[in-house]
């Protein structure tokens, strides 16, 4: 009972940036450009949300992937996950430093905040804690604004870990 009181006493504050296209660095724009253009190569017959992600390593190369969805549901695969998991084979040697997200529909409106689904966040949060440093998770609707979260810890507080005895 008193752990459970605790978990129900806890505050977490949530913070995201949100800043402008135009003031973000070349880096930024051109990881955020990259997930852009991932999208167009999703396939999302179903939903016809088209999702794209790219991951930047600290050695600077940018791995793409977009959601591939399946008529077998939920046998489809979200765009962050396509690009993690090829971006985390050799993670001793290259980490992953960010993420960016971008959506396009015709069908529904984009959330102003792009957040990744909690399977994503889980990927991330794995990820983050096999390489011991941070992700930033970069979110664009394609518009003026961009989002920004320095951690997933931000969306994902209480993440699943395997942890040894």
């Amino acid at each position: 009972m008193i752990l459970q009181d605790q978990y129900i006493n806890m505050q977490k504050t949530v913070s995201i940036s949100e800043l402008v296209y135009d003031d973000v660095t070349s880096e930024i724009k051109n990881l955020l450009n990259q997930s852009k253009r991932a999208s167009s190569s999703a396939y999302a017959p179903f939903s016809e949300f088209y999702v794209g992600c790219s991951v930047l390593h600290q050695n600077g190369t940018i791995i793409r992937g977009s959601n591939q969805e399946n008529s077998s549901f939920p046998s489809g695969m979200c765009a962050e996950r396509v690009a993690l998991f090829e971006s985390s084979k050799n993670l001793s040697n290259n980490k992953v430093s960010k993420i960016a997200i971008y959506a396009k529909s015709n069908r529904y409106k984009v959330p102003d905040i792009l957040v990744p689904c909690a399977g994503c966040l889980q990927v991330i949060s794995d990820i983050r804690n096999r390489q011991k440093s941070s992700i930033e998770i970069w979110m664009w609707g394609g518009g003026d604004i961009v989002f920004m979260a320095e951690d997933v810890s931000q969306f994902l507080p209480f993440h699943f870990e395997l942890t040894k005895k």
